[in-house]
Protein backbone atom coordinates (compact mmCIF):
# COMPACT_ATOMS: atom_id res chain seq x y z
CA UNK A 1 0.00 0.00 0.00
CA UNK A 2 1.38 2.98 -0.84
CA UNK A 3 0.77 6.62 1.66
CA UNK A 4 0.94 10.08 -0.25
CA UNK A 5 3.27 12.89 0.89
CA UNK A 6 0.58 14.89 2.69
CA UNK A 7 -0.91 11.86 5.32
CA UNK A 8 3.03 11.34 6.16
CA UNK A 9 3.16 15.27 6.26
CA UNK A 10 -0.05 15.43 8.25
CA UNK A 11 0.49 12.84 10.60
CA UNK A 12 4.27 14.13 11.32
CA UNK A 13 2.30 17.71 12.25
CA UNK A 14 -0.39 16.22 14.45
CA UNK A 15 2.42 14.69 16.25
CA UNK A 16 4.63 17.68 16.74
CA UNK A 17 1.81 19.74 18.18
CA UNK A 18 1.04 17.10 20.75
CA UNK A 19 4.29 17.08 21.63
CA UNK A 20 5.04 20.78 21.89
CA UNK A 21 1.24 20.94 24.02
CA UNK A 22 2.21 18.84 26.58
CA UNK A 23 5.28 20.49 26.62
CA UNK A 24 5.42 22.95 30.50
CA UNK A 25 4.19 26.22 29.99
CA UNK A 26 3.82 28.89 32.66
CA UNK A 27 0.62 28.72 34.94
CA UNK A 28 -1.37 31.83 34.95
CA UNK A 29 -3.92 32.22 38.44
CA UNK A 30 -6.60 34.12 38.67
CA UNK A 31 -8.77 35.47 42.11
CA UNK A 32 -12.83 34.87 41.67
CA UNK A 33 -14.72 36.16 44.20
CA UNK A 34 -18.27 34.79 44.63
CA UNK A 35 -20.90 36.37 47.03
CA UNK A 36 -23.76 33.53 47.47
CA UNK A 37 -27.11 35.10 48.74
CA UNK A 38 -28.65 31.85 49.52
CA UNK A 39 -30.71 30.69 51.94
CA UNK A 40 -31.31 32.50 54.91
CA UNK A 41 -29.33 31.25 57.99
CA UNK A 42 -32.00 30.40 61.06
CA UNK A 43 -29.61 31.56 64.28
CA UNK A 44 -30.28 29.21 66.86
CA UNK A 45 -27.24 29.65 69.41
CA UNK A 46 -28.18 26.60 71.27
CA UNK A 47 -30.62 23.71 70.49
CA UNK A 48 -33.96 24.85 70.19
CA UNK A 49 -36.36 24.03 72.83
CA UNK A 50 -39.48 23.26 71.07
CA UNK A 51 -43.31 24.02 71.57
CA UNK A 52 -46.04 21.59 70.73
CA UNK A 53 -49.07 22.52 67.82
CA UNK A 54 -51.71 20.59 69.10
CA UNK A 55 -53.90 18.40 67.01
CA UNK A 56 -50.77 18.86 64.57
CA UNK A 57 -47.23 17.39 63.74
CA UNK A 58 -45.61 20.69 63.61
CA UNK A 59 -43.69 22.26 66.68
CA UNK A 60 -41.90 25.42 66.39
CA UNK A 61 -39.22 26.84 68.10
CA UNK A 62 -39.85 30.39 70.21
CA UNK A 63 -36.35 31.28 70.84
CA UNK A 64 -35.53 31.11 66.94
CA UNK A 65 -35.19 34.65 65.61
CA UNK A 66 -37.25 33.56 62.19
CA UNK A 67 -39.76 31.07 61.68
CA UNK A 68 -38.35 28.30 62.37
CA UNK A 69 -40.61 24.56 62.31
CA UNK A 70 -40.06 20.91 62.25
CA UNK A 71 -42.27 18.45 60.76
CA UNK A 72 -42.02 14.89 60.84
CA UNK A 73 -38.19 14.89 60.80
CA UNK A 74 -37.32 17.79 58.85
CA UNK A 75 -36.92 21.29 59.47
CA UNK A 76 -38.56 24.25 58.02
CA UNK A 77 -38.57 28.00 57.33
CA UNK A 78 -39.44 30.56 55.49
CA UNK A 79 -37.50 33.98 54.73
CA UNK A 80 -38.71 36.92 52.20
CA UNK A 81 -41.32 34.36 50.56
CA UNK A 82 -39.49 31.41 50.23
CA UNK A 83 -39.31 28.56 51.67
CA UNK A 84 -36.41 26.19 52.68
CA UNK A 85 -35.92 22.51 54.17
CA UNK A 86 -32.95 21.45 56.45
CA UNK A 87 -31.99 17.90 58.14
CA UNK A 88 -30.71 19.79 61.18
CA UNK A 89 -32.01 23.37 62.81
CA UNK A 90 -28.59 24.78 62.11
CA UNK A 91 -28.56 23.86 58.21
CA UNK A 92 -27.53 23.64 55.31
CA UNK A 93 -31.15 25.10 54.15
CA UNK A 94 -32.23 24.24 50.60
CA UNK A 95 -34.69 26.10 48.71
CA UNK A 96 -37.86 23.94 48.26
CA UNK A 97 -40.52 25.02 46.09
CA UNK A 98 -44.25 25.96 47.70
CA UNK A 99 -45.92 22.71 46.30
CA UNK A 100 -43.25 20.71 48.23
CA UNK A 101 -44.23 22.05 52.13
CA UNK A 102 -46.07 20.58 54.02
CA UNK A 103 -49.91 21.39 54.38
CA UNK A 104 -49.25 21.36 58.02
CA UNK A 105 -46.98 24.14 58.39
CA UNK A 106 -48.44 26.26 55.70
CA UNK A 107 -52.01 26.41 57.45
CA UNK A 108 -50.81 27.33 60.62
CA UNK A 109 -51.86 30.36 62.10
CA UNK A 110 -50.38 34.13 61.94
CA UNK A 111 -50.94 34.66 65.57
CA UNK A 112 -48.82 31.14 66.29
CA UNK A 113 -46.96 32.31 68.62
CA UNK A 114 -49.61 34.04 70.82
CA UNK A 115 -52.04 31.46 70.21
CA UNK A 116 -49.56 28.26 71.62
CA UNK A 117 -47.09 29.76 73.82
CA UNK A 118 -48.04 27.99 76.40
CA UNK A 119 -48.62 24.44 74.94
CA UNK A 120 -46.15 21.88 75.89
CA UNK A 121 -42.56 22.38 75.40
CA UNK A 122 -40.00 19.52 74.47
CA UNK A 123 -36.48 19.69 74.66
CA UNK A 124 -34.30 19.28 71.70
CA UNK A 125 -32.90 15.98 73.44
CA UNK A 126 -36.60 14.66 73.55
CA UNK A 127 -37.40 15.90 70.21
CA UNK A 128 -37.08 12.34 67.70
CA UNK A 129 -38.26 10.57 70.47
CA UNK A 130 -41.50 12.64 71.07
CA UNK A 131 -42.46 13.04 67.31
CA UNK A 132 -41.75 9.40 66.83
CA UNK A 133 -44.60 8.58 69.84
CA UNK A 134 -47.24 11.43 68.56
CA UNK A 135 -47.22 10.00 65.18
CA UNK A 136 -47.59 6.39 66.59
CA UNK A 137 -50.31 7.57 68.56
CA UNK A 138 -51.86 9.79 65.53
CA UNK A 139 -51.77 6.10 63.57
CA UNK A 140 -53.37 4.07 66.19
CA UNK A 141 -55.83 7.54 66.94
CA UNK A 142 -55.09 7.32 70.84
CA UNK A 143 -54.73 10.30 73.31
CA UNK A 144 -55.42 13.83 71.06
CA UNK A 145 -55.63 11.98 68.27
CA UNK A 146 -59.06 9.52 69.35
CA UNK A 147 -61.70 10.93 67.24
CA UNK A 148 -59.96 13.35 65.68
CA UNK A 149 -60.72 11.39 61.77
CA UNK A 150 -64.96 12.20 63.38
CA UNK A 151 -64.66 15.36 64.10
CA UNK A 152 -62.55 16.33 61.25
CA UNK A 153 -65.31 14.65 58.74
CA UNK A 154 -67.85 16.69 60.71
CA UNK A 155 -66.34 19.51 59.65
CA UNK A 156 -66.38 19.21 56.18
CA UNK A 157 -69.89 18.06 56.18
CA UNK A 158 -70.34 20.96 58.08
CA UNK A 159 -68.83 23.69 55.52
CA UNK A 160 -69.92 21.54 52.72
CA UNK A 161 -74.00 22.40 54.09
CA UNK A 162 -73.24 25.90 54.34
CA UNK A 163 -71.76 26.14 50.62
CA UNK A 164 -75.00 24.21 49.34
CA UNK A 165 -76.47 27.13 51.66
CA UNK A 166 -74.95 29.78 49.99
CA UNK A 167 -75.85 28.89 46.68
CA UNK A 168 -79.55 28.35 47.07
CA UNK A 169 -79.87 31.76 47.60
CA UNK A 170 -77.90 33.63 45.17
Amino acid sequence: MRIRGGTVRYVLAACAAAILSSAAVPAFSEVSVNINIGPPAVIVEEQPELIVVPRTMVYYAPAARADLFFYRGRWWTRHEGRWFRANSYNGPWVSVGPRYVPVEVVRLPRDYRNVYVHEHRVPYGHLKKHWERREYDRRKRVGEWKGWKEEKRERKAVRKEHKKRGRGHD
